[in-house]
Order: C-alpha cells, then structure tokens, then sequence
C-alpha cells in the first residue's frame, strides 16, 4: 500500500499547484496540440519554474532512498523542469513520480521520473555516451539524459507523432524538420549548449530508423557504441537493433505480449557475444507503428 503523502511533501508541492491554476481553463479541449505560445508563457514563468525545482526536492530524496542512482542522475531530476513536458493542465503533478498522459488514446505519456533513470543506471550512462531513444515523447526522457550526460554527449531520439516530435523540438530547443524519414535522417538540431549533450530529433517510425542509425557504426574511432533506451513495449525482443549493437553497446526495452505482463529487458553485445538480463515487472504504453 501506498503512504500516504508526508506534510513535507504536500507543504513542498502547494505552490506548485497554485500557481498552476494559472493555466487552467486555457484551452477547450486538452489534447489538442499546445499552441506555442503557451509553451513559452510556461517556460518564462520564473515563479512557476521555482515552485517546480521546490517541488521536485521530496522526490529526488525519496528516489535517493528507493534506488541507488548516481548522483547526477538525481541532480539532472532536481535540475531539469519536468513542468515544462507535461501537458499544461497537469502541471500540479509534474513533480509527481507517476506518468502522466499526452493524449486521448493513452497512445502517449511522459513517463514517471524514476523510470527514465531505471532504463539510464541499466545503460550505465556516462557523460560522454551516445544515446539512441525510440520515443520521444514531449522531450523529458531526451532533456534527462542531455544532462546527465554532458556537453561531450549527444542524445538521437526517435517520435513517431509529428504533433508531439514538433512540440519536443520546441521545447528542447532544437528546430523540427517536418520532412520525410529520408531528410529527417540527415537533419539534426543542437539544443543550448548549458543544458550539457547535443539532440538530434527524428520524426517517424521508431524500430526502422534506429535500424539505420545504429547500422551507422562510429564515424570516428572516437565515438562510443550506441546506448539504446526504447520508452513503450515491445511484444517481442527486437532482434534488428540487437544485432546492430557494436562492443560495448547496450539496449534497454520494456517486452512483453500484453500490458499486463511486460518485464524490463537489457541488452548487452560483450566481446562479440550479445548478453542478456530481465529486470522486473514494468508497464508501458504499446509500440506504435509496427502490429
């Protein structure tokens, strides 16, 4: 059973859900597409962003106490404005661990915080890695790992959805490219260079151009393999991006036939040989674009 909140908490979040109240009521219906305009009014609210890292201090404690993340995954939930990636009429919960939805069908979510860092510690993320993500969402996942990361990182994140990939772009400062996959692979966008890793976003079906990016192999010797994050379930292993993994690679992906009954599945090509690990119960939204 779940405790009910501590007073610390609810003392933490009540600005947050004040000051929310400010965007209630903006628009008729909830899952239209939100107009840019709103996203920066959000954005530019400097006491709203306050309340928000205010709000999000129990959490990172209780994340702290239920998992042994690194501490620059904690400051990168502490640090980055999840407020900001949720649709406006939830801002009273972006600082709750919970998902929270982005659109009618339940298609689409921002995921509970604590469970972009779980996919993150069992990709053992660095700063300096490479990371590919399949789903995008509004961006959050992506601005997560852009800090933990660093600015010699680079995230490539893949949305299907071109409403949610245009809003991404916006919000993670890089330009959406509106085009076809072929002119969407060759396109890129560097977010501020403050906020740490550079983001390239890719509009289309998720699997195949993860297929394409990671069958890119390293451009310079430099460059570290590929660490692959994937953010809905998948009814099966993918086989494709499994064998694409270089040495030292590494894929994270909920599997699992039904929603009831998904399990948290790691990757990792070692020495040629490809290793693989289950890491519990989990329960995703369903991959879109492929039955």
């Amino acid at each position: 059973m779940t405790s009910p909140p501590s007073i610390e908490f609810r003392a933490a979040v009540a600005p947050l859900a004040a000051l929310a109240a400010r965007y209630d009521g903006r628009r008729p219906d909830r899952w239209a597409p939100v107009p840019e305009q709103l996203d920066a009014s959000i954005a530019h609210d400097i006491e709203l962003a306050e309340a928000g890292r205010v709000a999000r201090a129990p959490l990172v404690a209780e994340l702290a106490r239920r998992f042994e993340f690194p501490a620059r995954y904690l400051d990168a939930i502490l640090l980055v404005p999840r407020e900001r990636f949720v649709l406006p009429e939830d801002l009273a919960a972006a600082a709750d661990d919970t998902p929270l939805p982005l659109d009618r069908a339940g298609h689409a979510t921002v995921s509970a915080p604590h469970a972009y860092l779980l996919t993150y510690s069992l990709l053992g993320l660095v700063p300096g890695d490479r990371v590919l993500e399949l789903g995008t969402g509004t961006g959050y996942g992506a601005a997560l790992a852009r800090r933990i990361l660093g600015p010699t990182g680079h995230v490539t994140s893949i949305e299907i959805d071109p409403a949610l990939h245009a809003r991404a772009a916006r919000l993670l400062g890089t330009r959406p490219d509106g085009r076809s996959d072929e002119e969407a692979f060759a396109s890129s966008g560097a977010g501020p260079s403050d906020q740490g890793a550079s983001v390239t976003l890719l509009c289309g079906d998720g699997r195949s151009l993860a297929e394409r990016v990671l069958a890119c192999g390293r451009t310079l010797p430099s460059e570290r393999p590929w660490k692959v994050a994937v953010t809905y379930a998948l009814t099966e292993p993918p086989a494709a991006l499994e064998e694409r993994l270089a040495d030292g690679g590494a894929l994270v992906a909920p599997v699992g036939a039904w929603e009831g009954h998904q399990e948290l599945m790691r990757v990792e090509r070692r020495q040629g040989a490809l290793l693989r690990e289950v890491h519990g119960a989990v329960r995703y939204v369903a991959e879109r674009g492929r039955a």
